[in-house]
Formats: structure tokens, C-alpha cells, sequence
């Protein structure tokens, strides 16, 4: 595969290794997931794909084709400021 066409992995970890065995968490902390929720982007790969394998009640993947930085994922996070209406037409209760 060409560095132009590499593509990522986008690895969410999704549960707790609190209570996992050993390996379980040395995998996760070789993917680079220390908590719950946390984005890494790992390139696509064998030795990957084995240790995503290994863990894959715990997390959630995607195929991306490139990495976004911390700001961006931080961007993404972040509420709009204000508020926003959804429905002017509010249903009146009727009493009868």
C-alpha cells in the first residue's frame, strides 16, 4: 500500500478494563487507549488489525482515511454557544 493511499484506523475505546485480564490491557495501552471515549487514529496494519482484534468487545473502529488533530476532535466536542429554537408551533392544551 502507497503513503498516499494509507489509510487509519479510528479506534474508540467504548468500555472500562477494569476487571479485564492482563493482556487485554497491555493491548489497549499498546493501541494507545488509557479511557473511556478516547479517539486514537492508527494506521493500517497487521500487527494493528491482531491487537484490535484482541480487544473488540471494547472498542468501536472506523476506516478513515486521515487523522484529525486533538483541536479538531476537541472543535467537534464543543457545544454551539446560545440556543436555538426547534418549534414555534406549540401545541395548546384544550380543556373541554
Amino acid at each position: 500500500m502507497s503513503a498516499a493511499k494509507q489509510g487509519f484506523y479510528k479506534i474508540t475505546q467504548i468500555r472500562s478494563t477494569i476487571g479485564m485480564p492482563p493482556l487485554t490491557r497491555k493491548n489497549m495501552q499498546a493501541l494507545g487507549l488509557k479511557k473511556r471515549f478516547q479517539i486514537v487514529y492508527q494506521s493500517i496494519s497487521p500487527s494493528t488489525a491482531h491487537r484490535i482484534a484482541a480487544v473488540k468487545e471494547l472498542v468501536k473502529v472506523e476506516l478513515v482515511g486521515e487523522p484529525k488533530s486533538v483541536q479538531q476532535l476537541a472543535d467537534e466536542r464543543k457545544y454551539k454557544p446560545g440556543f436555538e429554537i426547534i418549534n414555534r408551533d406549540v401545541a395548546k392544551p384544550v380543556y373541554e
